[in-house]
């Protein structure tokens, strides 16, 4: 079957290249609701891995010779940089102990005090890695398959397949205690692309889109749910919503938010004949979709609740899922970087690092990590 491309989810290429970096310039004052976390000892890099351990920011591996934006290069990381930790409340860093091999395209998920750090070697191996973060010590880990995405579930580990077009096959979730895996019972929607799943506090939910021999031209690719009790093992087949967007999710009030702004209608070739948005809400216990509240034009947003957060990775509309008010995230106060990493620590942002391109083509990287809090 032949590859699907959605406008859901465009590709970014990133990778190495040859320019050598030098440090962005120091900004003018910081604008209202960022403040610097100062003394990094983490060095000028992009396209780090950032994760929440409930206390401290863990920011691992990067690139510190990052590709040009738009350019096709191997995506290649800086070997073993140096990984840290950092505190937003007390503003403490700490540096980590060595990983045992250098990463690209990095993903990963917290459970249990381990931090799960899954992605390719520069020989193209994939690789999971397991972070003990109070012992800090780092130890290889069995992987069961490729092309899985991480997704931390209460005290289990899940890994969910992106995609079932080219490489069917189940789910699984991982028992750290007896750190074994096991395959999930199969899912009641079938096979499908742009496949995501949530936790939300009690049980997991797989969204997809139905794969079809021409997704967009044979209908709208609307998004599909299932509900995993994982005491039971059994699933639950949600309706259908009128949405796009298969994440990321907020968990807030019992219900799921997708913040994803606008939306789509086939186009001028087979047209749908109305506008589907990309964002909506799901109670996953009724089964009952809806639309955000009063949403904003544009494209990109991010949310938060009393104790989480998803972040675009801009700056830009921002909703408050406890009062359902729009706001606005303001510009990183320094200069304008691309691929820093963004970290939902709590219900704050957190961003790190990233990489400036002036017109003479040299990379310009940063080290330098900021904290926006919500306001209300």
């Amino acid at each position: 079957m032949r590859r699907t491309v959605t406008a859901l989810a465009a590709l970014l290429v990133l990778a190495s290249c040859s320019a050598q970096p030098s440090p962005v310039e120091p900004p003018s004052a910081a604008l209202p609701g960022w403040r610097e976390l100062p003394g990094s000892p983490l060095s000028p890099r992009a396209m780090a891995l950032g994760l929440w351990t409930g206390r401290e920011a863990l920011l691992i591996g990067g690139a510190d010779q990052p590709c040009p934006p738009g350019a096709d290069c191997a995506g290649d990381p800086s070997p073993l940089l140096a990984a840290a930790a950092v505190d937003p409340d007390s503003g403490r860093w700490r540096v980590l102990a060595e990983p045992p091999v250098a990463l690209r395209w990095m993903q990963g998920a917290v459970v249990g005090g381990i931090a799960y750090v899954q992605g390719g070697t520069v020989g193209g191996e994939q690789t999971l890695l397991a972070y003990d973060i109070a012992a800090d010590r780092w130890e290889r880990a069995a992987l069961p398959a490729s092309g899985v995405t991480l997704v931390a579930g209460g005290d289990l580990l899940f890994a969910v397949r992106g995609s079932e077009e080219t490489t069917p096959g189940p789910d699984y979730r991982y028992a750290p205690s007896t750190r074994s895996w096991s395959e999930l019972p199969a899912d009641p929607l079938g096979a499908g692309f742009d496949r995501s799943m949530a936790w939300t506090g009690q049980h997991l939910v797989l969204f997809d889109h139905e794969l079809v021999p021409n997704p967009g031209a044979d209908g709208p690719p609307v998004t599909r749910a299932a509900v995993f009790d994982p005491r039971g093992g059994t699933w639950r087949r949600l309706p259908d919503s009128q949405q796009l967007a298969t994440g990321p999710w907020l968990v807030e009030g019992g219900k799921l938010i997708a913040p994803a702004l606008g939306g789509a209608d086939g186009g001028s070739v087979g047209n749908w004949g109305r506008t589907y948005a990309n964002g909506g809400v799901l109670d996953p216990a009724t089964g009952t979709w809806s639309a955000l509240p009063n949403a904003p034009g544009g494209w990109h947003a991010s949310a938060f609740g009393t104790t989480s957060a998803v972040y675009a990775d801009r700056p830009g509309p921002v909703l408050n899922a406890v009062t359902g008010q729009w706001g606005v995230i303001p510009p990183l106060p320094q200069a304008d970087v691309s691929d820093s990493t963004v970290v939902a620590a709590g219900n704050r942002l957190l961003v790190f690092g990233g990489a400036s391109w002036p017109k003479e083509g040299k990379a310009e990287l940063s080290s330098r990590a900021w904290l926006w809090t919500p306001q209300g």
